[in-house]
């Protein structure tokens, strides 16, 4: 039986910008792109350094944007619009995930892995997962007198999408609306939001959706002009069906 490698906590790595993550498994790193949260270079469990190895045979991987491309070692490249990825029987010392820039905020991404330094990964890889996060990851953001875009996702390989627009302002009000895109580019407002929704202070407006569009977007505004509004955005984007493994 090989051993496990994952990050060094064992937990998710969230807050992850577009771009480039490099895990580097000979010297157990974990660089994260510019802009990320937290330390941009973390440690994974043990490397290969530290088993006297130079490859890895084994690995699962999950992002939360399905558009992201996956190349192992130099031969293989992935880009099938999956969340999950397991590939065995293959030998790799370096893995880079290209996470494409499809989120507001950008630095709403979240990765997790498991490698194993034998051709079995040995280890059950989730095949249901889900995103979930609030934006401003701290704090709060604020309404403007027009509507604005405050949270973006591509939703794509997800089946069933909760997004909460939660009202944290002392006394005034806010519109909130949400729309969908099939290409990130053409916007179309939701059924339920052709009118935008009232959310009073210290309220809330919850949004639940099992039709899989391929993009959504919420936005605010101040319901009065000039009366701007504190609030919070809680989602959860969830994938119960399950991923092909290779």
């Amino acid at each position: 039986m090989g051993s496990l490698i994952t990050s060094e906590s064992g937990e998710e790595i969230t807050g992850v910008a577009s771009g480039a993550v490099f895990l580097d498994f000979v010297a157990g790193t974990i660089t994260l792109p510019a802009g990320s949260s937290g330390n941009l270079v973390r440690n994974m469990t043990k490397s290969l350094n530290d088993l006297g190895l130079n490859q890895c045979h084994s690995i699962g991987v999950w992002c939360s944007d399905a558009d992201a491309i996956y190349q192992i070692g130099t031969a293989v490249s992935l880009a099938d619009h999956q969340l999950t990825h397991v590939i065995c029987n293959y030998g790799f010392s370096n893995v880079r995930i290209e996470i494409p820039d499809n989120s507001t905020p950008d630095a709403s991404n979240q990765i997790f892995f498991m490698a194993s330094t034998d051709g079995w990964l040995g280890y059950s890889f989730p095949r249901i997962s889900h995103q979930r996060g609030i934006s401003p990851a701290t704090g709060n953001d604020t309404t403007t007198d027009s509507f604005a875009v405050y949270l973006s996702k591509h939703v794509g390989a997800y089946n069933q999408f909760l997004i909460t627009t939660e009202n944290t302002d002392g006394s005034n009000s806010l519109d909130v609306s949400i729309e969908y895109s099939e290409d990130g580019d053409n916007w179309f407002v939701d059924a339920g939001y052709t009118t935008p929704i009232a959310v009073a202070s210290g309220s809330y407006n919850s949004f639940a959706s099992e039709v899989e569009h391929h993009f959504y977007r919420v936005l605010t505004r101040a319901t009065s002009s000039g009366n701007q509004a504190t609030f919070k955005i809680h989602y959860n984007f969830v994938n119960d069906r399950g991923s092909a493994f290779l």
